[in-house]
C-alpha cells in the first residue's frame, strides 16, 4: 500500500514537472512570436517614415521603393499599403504627364484626387497637378504657334510662342515643345519685319493726307494702341480710333480696363503665368463673365504688339475659354 502511494505521488510528480514544462515552453515561444512581430512592425515603420523623407524631397521613386522592400504588404498596416498604390499610381501619372499624355495623366490625377494625406504625397499630388497645367498649356500654345504661321497671323503667332516660352522649362514635356517650336522665333520675327514695312510705306502715304487735316497718328503705348479691347471701348465712348488718342487718354483707358481681383482668380485658374511686360485689359460682360486680352511687344521689334490670347473667363466657377484667332471660336482651355 506504501509503495503504492509512492508511485502515485511520483507520478503526480512528473505530470506537474510535464505541465510546467510546458507552459514555460509556450510562453517562451509566445514571447519569440511577440518579439519577431513586433521587429517587423518596427521594420515596416522605418520603410514607410524612410518613404515619407524620400516623398519630402520630391524623390518618388525612391520612396516606391523603399515601400517594395516590405515582405508580405498585404499583411501591413493600411496605411502603408495605401501609401504603396497610391505611389504606384502617381509615378505612373509623371510618366504620362512627362510624355505629354495628358488624357492618361488626367486619369491618374481622378484616382489621386481622393488623397488627403500623408502630406508629403499631398505636396507631390499637387506638384503633379501643377506640371499637367504646364503641359496642357504647353501643348495649346505649341499648336497655336504653328497654326497662326501658316495663317499668316504673324501677332497671334508671336504671342502664342512667347506664352509658350514663359512655361516653366524645369518640366521636360514644356522644355521638348519650346525647343521644338524654337525654330519658329526667326520665322516670325522676319514675317513681323515684312508686314511692318508694308504697313510703314501707307502709314507714310497716309499721312501726307493727314497732314493737310492738322490730324497726326500718336506713338507710344504699343499694346494698348494694338489692343482690341481697348480699341472697342474707346470708340464706345468716344467715337475716335485709340490710334490717334493722346497718350493721356490711352492711359486713362487702360487704367478702366484693369481688373486686379479678376486677373488673380483667371492666373489661378488657369494656370497661365505672369511674364514681365505683359499688359492685360480687362471687358465686364456681366453676370461675372470678363473678357480678357494679354498682349506684349515682340522681343525683335518693340513697335510690334503680339496678341498672347483674348479669353473669355467665368469668375464663378473659374472656367476658361481662349479664342482661336483662325477659326474665331472660342476653345476651353481649363
Amino acid at each position: 500500500m506504501k509503495k503504492q502511494r509512492i508511485l502515485t505521488l511520483s507520478c503526480l510528480f512528473f505530470s506537474v514537472i510535464f505541465i510546467l514544462s510546458a507552459c514555460s515552453n509556450s510562453q517562451t515561444a509566445n514571447k519569440t512570436s511577440e518579439s519577431t512581430s513586433q521587429t517587423v512592425q518596427a521594420k515596416v515603420n522605418e520603410r514607410y517614415q524612410s518613404a515619407l523623407s524620400y516623398l519630402e524631397s520630391g524623390e518618388n521613386k525612391q520612396a516606391y521603393d523603399e515601400l517594395n522592400k516590405i515582405k508580405n504588404i498585404k499583411q501591413a498596416p493600411t496605411h502603408v499599403r495605401a501609401l504603396k498604390a497610391d505611389l504606384a499610381l502617381l509615378l505612373a501619372a509623371k510618366k504620362a504627364v512627362t510624355a505629354a499624355k495628358l488624357t492618361e495623366t488626367e486619369k491618374y490625377l481622378g484616382q489621386l484626387e481622393k488623397v488627403e494625406s500623408p502630406t508629403a504625397l499631398v505636396k507631390q499630388v499637387n506638384e503633379l497637378e501643377k506640371e499637367y497645367q504646364a503641359v496642357k498649356l504647353a501643348k495649346h500654345y505649341a499648336a497655336e504657334v504653328e497654326q497662326y504661321y501658316q495663317a499668316g497671323a504673324y501677332q497671334a503667332a508671336g504671342g502664342s510662342l512667347q506664352a509658350l516660352d514663359s512655361l516653366s522649362s524645369k518640366y521636360q514635356a514644356v522644355a521638348m515643345l519650346q525647343e521644338k517650336e524654337a525654330g519658329y522665333k526667326a520665322k516670325i520675327a522676319s514675317a513681323q519685319a515684312t508686314v511692318s514695312s508694308e504697313q510703314s510705306s501707307t502709314a507714310t502715304s497716309a499721312s501726307e493726307v493727314t497732314a493737310s487735316n492738322n490730324v497726326t497718328p500718336k506713338a507710344g503705348y504699343t499694346n494698348a494702341r494694338s489692343s482690341k479691347l481697348l480699341s472697342s471701348e474707346y470708340k464706345k465712348e468716344t467715337g475716335s480710333e485709340i490710334a490717334s488718342a493722346p497718350s493721356e487718354a490711352v492711359s486713362s483707358m487702360s487704367a478702366k480696363m484693369s481688373n486686379q481681383d479678376v486677373l488673380s482668380a483667371f492666373r489661378k485658374a488657369t494656370a497661365i503665368p505672369q511674364e514681365a511686360g505683359d499688359q492685360y485689359y480687362v471687358q465686364d460682360l456681366g453676370n461675372d463673365h470678363y473678357q480678357i486680352e494679354i498682349r506684349h511687344t515682340s522681343p525683335s521689334d518693340p513697335q510690334v504688339s503680339n496678341l498672347k490670347g483674348m479669353y473669355r473667363f467665368d469668375l464663378a466657377s473659374g472656367v476658361s475659354q481662349k479664342l482661336n484667332e483662325v477659326s474665331g471660336q472660342y476653345e476651353k482651355l481649363n
